[in-house]
């Protein structure tokens, strides 16, 4: 099969500007992700009532499903102007660890690597990612995600 899109590059460029006395302080950090292809954006309720899958990552492509080795940029942003939701990033052995995102922000990964203890040991290896889930606050929310992968 000979595919007929061209691998692109994926720059994210995260801004922060503040004004303290007078004084604005600006600040810029740009990385580009070569070689991009398949990309999905999309726009979810997310409920209360549980945390739902909202990604899968494996060593095969299917619905809602990505490929764990070739994603390289993840961005879940919080559409809500109220409510937090949590979300749960799901290792292999079934460890996790929990991140609140508040109205308006958004929680990036640049890869699909990570390691959690409920112990506080100290680290010993980086795992694979198996899923990301999500639940909301106080009432339904939307967010919206951008997975980028090679």
């Amino acid at each position: 099969m000979a595919t007929t899109l061209v691998a692109s590059n994926l720059k994210v460029t995260l801004s922060e500007s503040l004004t303290s006395n007078g004084q604005a302080l600006n600040y810029i950090n740009e990385v580009t992700f070569a070689n991009i292809i398949p990309f999905d954006p999309r726009i979810m309720q997310i409920p209360t009532s549980g945390a739902i899958t909202v990604m899968l990552f494996s060593t095969t492509v299917a619905a809602g499903q990505f490929i764990r080795d070739n994603v390289k940029y993840i961005r879940v942003t919080n559409k809500d102007d109220t409510n937090f939701i949590r979300l749960r990033v799901t290792k292999t052995s079934a460890e996790t660890f929990d991140v609140k995102v508040n109205p308006g922000c958004s929680f990036l990964m640049s890869n699909l690597k990570e390691s959690a203890s409920s112990t506080g040991a100290a680290f010993s290896a980086f795992v694979d990612v198996d899923n990301i889930s999500a639940q909301a606050d106080t009432a339904a929310v939307y967010i919206e995600y951008f997975v980028a992968s090679i």
